[in-house]
């Protein structure tokens, strides 16, 4: 019966695995943050994938399809430096995440305070902290609720939350704030080929690659579900390659369409992204969908939550099945 079990279980395909790793690394509330340095932007986006996000992610699939046991870092980290950094290593991706949860869900609920239909008000309404602690409560709990139906479930919400809510929410601010400047309108940032190099002596600049090197971090935290994987020694390096090349396009060009329309002394972190949409709709005479893509990019949150709850947590699982936390953190309930 359990080998029938396992039979009839399926794994996660090429796609959902492409999904859950771009909605772990993508998220489109960053992108204000850096379109404030207009082209310049691209060239760290291009040195922190060059130097960050492409050895990561080779990384991550070599380890992943060479030590395919359940527990991804854990088990990686233990088979080179033994158990006790492979704790280590467990730990600090799990409190990366706690730390990480409140900007992400912050994000989430700004989202979902512009789907009214006046900016005005949905600007009041995401500046109000009873709001945005309701949405990050809510939204957590749903996704906590969500990770606990195993596998396939969350699975599913990433895929399909992550094409509906990160995806083509990019591919719309894309081909919007490029239509906007092809169509013969101002762009707000100068477009000299110049400008592409930054300026070093700058510290802001500094900052600034750093925090594009955080943007890519998490490509190997879905590695923890390599045995649900169908065909991983061949599915994963493809999935990889993929959310990779998702990640860096997505992340260049959704800069740039933010830093078209928006002038850099306007840009607000958690808000411009919302307010790009509604100037780009209301341009391009379609102002009805800005509410429509303020929820969708809540359900990329919820997508993008949804796959770091359950990742660190599987992590943690291992670790605790392995002996190393205590017996109660082993217990499962029947979707595993």
């Amino acid at each position: 019966m359990a080998n029938l079990n396992s039979a009839n279980k399926k794994g996660i395909s090429i796609f959902a695995l492409a999904m859950l790793n771009i909605v772990a690394v993508v998220s489109l509330r960053g992108l204000p943050a850096e379109a404030e340095y207009g082209l310049s932007s691209i060239f760290y986006y291009i040195f922190a994938a060059v130097v960050f996000l492409v050895p990561v992610s080779l990384v991550a699939a070599e380890l992943a399809t060479g030590w395919s046991e359940k527990g991804g870092v854990f088990r990686w980290v233990g088979e080179a430096f033994g158990p006790r950094f492979a704790l280590i290593a467990m730990f600090m991706l799990w409190i990366e995440v706690t730390v990480w949860f409140p900007t992400a869900l912050t994000f989430g609920s700004v989202s979902l305070a512009f789907v009214g239909p006046d900016q005005t008000w949905d600007q009041a309404l995401s500046q109000n902290k009873f709001f945005v602690l309701g949405i990050v409560l809510a939204i957590y709990w749903i996704a906590t609720f969500i990770a606990l139906h195993g596998t396939e479930a969350f699975s599913k919400v990433a895929k399909w939350g992550g094409m509906i809510g990160t995806v083509i929410p990019g591919i719309i601010l894309i081909v919007l704030g490029f239509s906007y400047v092809f169509a013969g309108n101002t762009p707000q940032i100068d477009l000299s080929w110049d400008k592409v190099i930054p300026d070093f002596t700058n510290f802001n600049n500094v900052v600034l690659a750093a925090s594009i090197f955080l943007f890519y971090a998490g490509m190997e935290m879905n590695a923890i579900h390599v045995k649900e994987v169908d065909n991983a020694p061949r599915n994963y390096p493809i999935a990889i390659a993929i959310a990779a090349i998702g990640t860096v396009c997505v992340f260049v060009l959704g800069t740039l369409a933010i830093a078209f329309v928006i002038p850099q002394k306007d840009i607000n972190l958690t808000q411009s992204l919302l307010v790009a949409y509604d100037d780009m709709f209301a341009w391009a005479g379609i102002s009805w969908a800005a509410p429509i893509m303020a929820a969708c990019l809540a359900l990329g949150v919820l997508a993008g939550v949804v796959g770091w709850v359950a990742g660190p947590s599987s992590g943690l699982l291992v670790v605790a099945k392995g002996g190393y936390l205590p017996r109660f953190w082993q217990y499962t309930n029947k979707h595993g």
